[in-house]
């Protein structure tokens, strides 16, 4: 939402009404970006949010590194009682296959721009506008 405003400040409430979810919910997500050098927050009257890079400079792992959720993929952990030893052994194997699996999600995400996904998005407003 952000990178459509350009250089506008936008408000949490309008991101917020936007994606139909509560400010504090947006104002959290700002938070963290901002913490990350991505977005810079102007108070007062005309105030809002904005990034503080260019779209093109900005590639989506930064974005997921900012957001901070943990790991995509978690494996239980067992308790001190656990006895099977074949799952003993499959958890820290698993564990590594899906470390492998998220390690190249990142560099995937790497790869890709924020304004590859605002024009994807634009081509979709388009191709929705002429239905």
């Amino acid at each position: 939402m952000l990178s459509f405003a350009e250089q506008i400040p936008m408000t949490s409430e309008a991101i917020a009404q936007s994606c139909n979810t509560n400010p504090v919910v947006i104002r959290r997500i700002i938070g963290l970006l901002t913490r990350f050098g991505l977005v810079t927050v102007k108070m007062g009257t005309g105030g809002g949010a904005r990034l503080t890079k260019k779209p093109e400079e900005i590639n989506l792992a930064e974005i997921y590194e900012a957001l901070d959720e943990g790991a995509v993929f978690e494996v239980p952990q067992f308790d001190e009682n656990f006895h099977c030893e074949v799952g003993k052994i499959v958890r820290p194997v698993l564990a590594d296959v899906l470390r492998e699996a998220e390690d190249g999600l990142k560099e995937k995400l790497k790869q890709i721009k924020l304004s590859n996904v605002i024009e994807r998005v634009k081509e979709k407003l388009q191709e929705n506008c002429v239905r």
